[in-house]
């Protein structure tokens, strides 16, 4: 009998077995593909990501959104033209330098709206370049941590343990398609949102001319831009920390021959990096000081 329990018991162990190691391997291989699309989003600019909707943003700025632009900066010229006569005595001291320098100005910042939407481009193209100079190879699980957590598995006798990490290994399946659709949105959501603020770059340009209440406007944008920017700067060290923490997770599980613990290491290893890549944004606009 207690032969026959002992077959009994090794069939179930191993059918559970199995299957923890079958939902580890769907874990992986959704965790490992949204990082590798992440990584691949990273690295490319809006002309790469969508040349078409690019073309179409350009379109859409030189037609609508330029003339707009134009009459802000008509304002602001007539704004400042203003101030310039009221600080000279109502004009009864106006000075013919300042009035040069506000054309000299005013020309300058006609250059930036005209090219406004190339220099938002150029700004996400110079976060593409530090984003290249990233020394990595790749982001994805290693094999090591793989085979280790297997391994410890494995090495449970236990039917009431198996039974244990099968539930952990579900629930640990589940969170992974939940922290992958983050992973997408946070990359997504950057790209998209990249591509409005150069559609409607030539608005805050016209303003950058005001030192007043108005000059803050273009200000404010360029500062969100360089966040953008950074954003992608930031996502990449991310993933080069998750590594790095995929390692010493691994030397983790080793010393303390746990499967208990090797599954609570993969779970806070995902879940570090979500959370970091969900707050990359917010830490770009910390750096930059915008609100």
């Amino acid at each position: 009998m207690e032969k026959i329990k002992e077959l009994i018991t090794d069939f179930f162990l191993n059918m559970i077995t199995g299957a923890i190691e079958n939902l580890l391997g769907i874990t992986f291989n959704i965790f490992d593909k949204s990082i590798e699309n992440v990584q691949s989003g990273i690295v490319e600019t809006p002309d790469e990501f969508a040349p078409e909707i690019v073309n179409t943003l350009r379109l859409i700025t030189e037609t609508a959104v330029m003339p707009v632009a134009g009459i802000i900066l008509t304002y602001v010229f007539c704004y400042e033209i203003y101030l310039l006569v009221a600080e000279k005595n109502k004009g009864n001291e106006f000075d013919t330098a300042s009035l040069f320098y506000l054309i000299f100005k005013t020309s300058v910042v006609i250059i930036l709206v005209t090219n406004s939407f190339d220099i938002a481009l150029a700004f996400i193209d110079l976060g593409q370049w530090m984003i290249a100079k990233v020394p990595v190879e790749t982001f994805a699980l290693t094999d090591s941590f793989k085979i280790t957590l297997i391994d410890s598995i494995e090495d449970e006798s236990d039917l009431g343990m198996g039974l244990s990490l099968l539930v952990i290994a579900l629930l640990s399946m589940i969170f992974s398609f939940g922290m992958a659709g983050i992973i997408y949105l946070v990359a997504w959501s950057r790209i998209l949102t990249i591509m409005i603020f150069i559609s409607i770059a030539p608005l805050p340009f016209a303003t950058l001319m005001n030192s007043d209440w108005l000059g803050s406007i273009g200000q404010t944008y360029i500062k969100q831009l360089l966040a953008l920017m950074l954003q992608g700067f930031f996502m990449m060290i991310c993933l080069v920390l998750y590594s790095g923490v995929i390692n010493k997770a691994s030397e983790l599980i080793g010393n303390e021959s746990s499967s208990i613990y090797a599954m609570i290491y993969l779970l806070v290893s995902m879940g570090i990096l979500t959370l970091m890549l969900a707050k990359s944004h917010s830490t770009a606009k910390s750096v930059l000081g915008v609100v």
